[in-house]
């Protein structure tokens, strides 16, 4: 007959050492897992953003245009300008001269003056949503989809690594215990 081993609290600096390595070591797999977690969930949302940012882009080709005006010039040095424009019997005000995967492109040639008459390109399902340049830049596109992959792919693969390691570290934790 076996008899069951008395449980000793640790007495010696060595085995107190081990006990602090351990809280350490969990803290560590938990900040880890964080960040692995976090770089999903960006990837996952950038790659979001990009893709729906990218097919408006597409789209704003063939969006009706509607006639409207430059109320005023945001800055001296670029193409931001607030604009009002009317659609389906409706007005509108919007400072969007591009999409988000537009403005890697070459800046616009146009000088917008306020009181200029401009082509708004409307998005007919929200005409809220409006361009003064319809398109996107397909390059851009890639290289932001390429890095939202990245993210989670690494997000993704570092959390399935930090788990398997966990379940590593807890074996031979295991096994430890049992020896001694």
């Amino acid at each position: 007959m076996r008899r069951a081993a008395a449980v000793k609290p640790p007495d010696s600096k060595a085995q107190r050492g081990s006990m602090s390595t351990i809280v350490k070591s969990r803290s560590e797999v938990t900040f880890v897992l964080l960040f692995f977690v976090v770089l999903a969930i960006v990837g996952i949302a950038c790659g979001g953003f990009f893709v729906r940012d990218f097919a408006r882009a597409r789209a704003s080709a063939g969006w009706p245009t509607a006639d409207g005006v430059v109320l005023s010039q945001l800055n001296q040095n670029s193409d931001k300008v607030r604009y009002a424009y009317s659609f389906a019997g409706r007005s509108y005000q919007s400072t969007r001269a591009r999409m988000f995967s537009a403005r890697l492109l070459k800046q616009s040639e146009r000088d917008y003056v306020p009181g200029d008459t401009i082509a708004v390109y409307v998005d007919p399902s929200d005409p809220a949503f409006s361009v003064l340049q319809p398109g996107g830049a397909a390059p851009a596109f890639v290289v932001f989809a390429l890095l939202s992959g990245i993210c989670i792919f690494f997000g993704v693969g570092g959390v399935i690594w930090t788990f398997s390691e966990g379940v590593e570290a807890q074996s031979l934790s295991g096994d430890d215990v049992d020896q001694a």
